[in-house]
This record gives C-alpha cells, sequence and structure tokens, in this order.
C-alpha cells in the first residue's frame, strides 16, 4: 500500500463520521418519539452534516484499501469515536440549547483528534488531510456558536417531568 499511515487514518476519520451520523440518527428519533420536534429535528441535520462528511472521507479514500478495524482496534481518545453524542448527555426534554452545546463538544472533541492526528502524522499527507478536517470541525463548532448565541436561555423546569414514574407494587 503506498501510504499505511494515510489509510489508518481515513478508516479512523470513515468510523468516526460513520458513528456520528448513526448516533444522531439514533437520537432523533428519540426525541421524535417524545415529540420533543425542534431537538428531532436538529439531531437530523447534525446526521446530514455528519453524512456529508462522511462522504467527503469517502472520497478521499476511494482507490485506496482502507484497514478493517475491529472496534477495539480503533484509536480513540475516550471509549467511542470522539464526534459521537454520549447518550447520558441526553434528556427526552431537553432544550435546542441544550442539543446544540452537545453537539458543539462532540465537534470540539472532533477538532481536537483531527488536530492531534495532524500534530502527530509523520507523514506529510496524513498531517494536511487531518489538519483539513480539523479546520472543518472548526468552522462547524463556530456555526453551531452563532446558532446558540441566538437562542434564549433554558428554563429552570426544563427536566422536570409531568408525570411520576410508574412504579409497579
Amino acid at each position: 500500500m503506498a501510504n499505511d499511515q494515510l489509510a489508518h487514518f481515513l478508516a479512523h476519520s470513515v468510523e468516526l463520521e460513520s458513528e456520528a451520523h448513526e448516533r444522531y440518527l439514533e437520537l432523533a428519533e428519540s426525541l421524535a418519539a417524545h415529540y420533543n420536534w425542534a431537538v428531532a429535528d436538529f439531531f437530523r441535520r447534525m446526521a446530514h452534516e455528519a453524512e456529508l462528511h462522511l462522504a467527503e472521507v469517502s472520497h478521499l479514500a476511494a482507490g485506496m484499501q482502507l484497514p478493517r478495524l475491529k472496534a477495539w482496534e480503533f484509536e480513540w481518545p475516550g471509549e467511542e469515536a470522539p464526534e459521537s453524542a454520549s447518550y447520558e448527555a441526553v434528556h427526552y426534554r431537553m432544550s435546542l440549547r441544550q442539543a446544540i452545546t452537545l453537539a458543539l463538544a462532540n465537534e470540539r472533541a472532533a477538532e481536537r483528534y483531527y488536530r492531534q492526528v495532524a500534530n502527530d502524522s509523520s507523514d506529510p499527507e496524513t498531517a494536511r488531510i487531518a489538519a483539513q478536517f480539523a479546520d472543518e470541525e472548526t468552522s462547524h463548532a463556530e456555526a453551531l456558536l452563532q446558532k446558540l448565541r441566538k437562542l434564549p436561555d433554558n428554563g429552570p423546569l426544563l427536566h422536570l417531568d409531568d408525570d411520576a414514574p410508574h412504579m409497579p407494587e
């Protein structure tokens, strides 16, 4: 293979964007089931953004044989791909502000990951592409910050459930 380091990086990038796409779709479906339409729509838009980035990565990898990594072989800074939204951070009554804040954290995590690869890579092509991806994630984060600035603060009763939990006697 002409560039093993680049292929390894692109395999990680494909997985990162695939995971982000799938997770945002899962969250959108979950929030829609709870009639939280604004947040569900936002997560759908984020899934679409991840899908576009996945297409870009796939285009770059066209013609290359990427390594087939097992789940435990991915070298992530945490347990999951950096752009995967945490299930624990989601609440069915979360506000659009909270959803955007979560997505912002994901974009920043992806930016840090790509920047680290760019800084650590001994291959100039891998470093260049990783830096380009990091810059794209930075621009996504900036766009989310602009959206946040336009939203009102959250109310104090956001996570209070209207109904008591059903507990069998």
